[in-house]
């Protein structure tokens, strides 16, 4: 087993995220018990048990590991050292995975002392799209780089959203698709315009898909100008992330005035 630092190299540390997501993949290809499990609201049976999986993988590698199903091990914050973090969403869309909608993920964000280092967003699905992304080294789908296409005309954009937005809302169109990782990162290869949070997501929602935006040239934030990076499990953030600056303004505005 291979063993992982601040000193490794960013392709071997993604090559090692893409291994534990095939690892997912293959556990989730044997679930057939979609039932709640009892321990958590709104967590699944799949959810711990493709968790396990991952988790197990990490720790194994000298990965610390911050999970929406299992949390945080004992981790000083800020990290000052040369340990590397996981923010892991083991099966991001589970819902949509229980009802046989094919849009879901595993996403894994590496952190270090200087913040978001790697990433990857796997479609596991069936169409097997992976997102990537490491710190000053670009964002790639499939192996291929990817840059956003600044949309200048807010009223031609098709925006992914988590929840309703008000009405009028200035944009083309919206989408709500039920996978957070897997809808941000549609905004680094133009499958998206812009992504606005109209409620809340776990920090392991949105961390991977934010570096693999920030590293396609898209522009990112949070509603009410927090961090977005945070390893308090409990904590809540509304990413924005959109292809352009009068696009962003516009999704902000929307967003702060659907607060009151």
């Amino acid at each position: 087993m291979p063993h992982f630092d601040y000193n490794s190299a960013d392709r071997d540390i993604l090559g090692f995220l893409h291994d534990v997501a095939d690892a997912a993949a293959d556990t989730l290809d044997e679930i057939a018990d979609w039932s709640m499990s009892g321990e958590r609201e709104g967590q699944y049976s799949a959810d711990v048990v493709i968790d396990d999986v991952i988790v197990d993988l990490l720790q194994a590698s000298g990965f610390e590991v911050l999970s929406e199903e299992s949390g945080i091990a004992d981790v000083v914050w800020p990290i000052t050292d040369d340990r590397l973090l996981v923010v892991v969403d083991p099966l991001d869309g589970s819902t949509n995975a229980s009802k046989g909608l094919p849009w879901y993920a595993t996403s894994l964000c590496v952190v270090d002392r200087h913040g978001l280092r790697a990433a990857l967003v796997a479609e596991q699905s069936g169409s097997e799209t992976r997102y990537g992304a490491s710190r000053g080294g670009g964002a790639n789908r499939d192996g291929i780089p990817v840059r956003v296409n600044p949309l200048a005309n807010v009223s031609q954009a098709v925006v992914g959203t988590n929840g309703a937005p008000p009405y009028p809302h200035g944009w083309w169109q919206f989408r709500t698709l039920g996978a957070a990782a897997l809808d941000i990162s549609l905004v680094a290869t133009g499958g998206l315009d812009g992504y606005v949070d109209f409620h809340d997501h776990g920090v392991w929602d949105y961390l991977a898909a934010v570096l693999i935006c920030q590293e396609a040239g898209a522009i990112v934030g949070e509603v009410d100008g927090k961090d977005l990076l945070t390893i308090d499990p409990l904590a809540r953030r509304s990413p924005v992330v959109a292809s352009s600056q009068a696009l962003f303004d516009s999704l902000m505005d929307t967003a702060r005035a659907n607060r009151h």
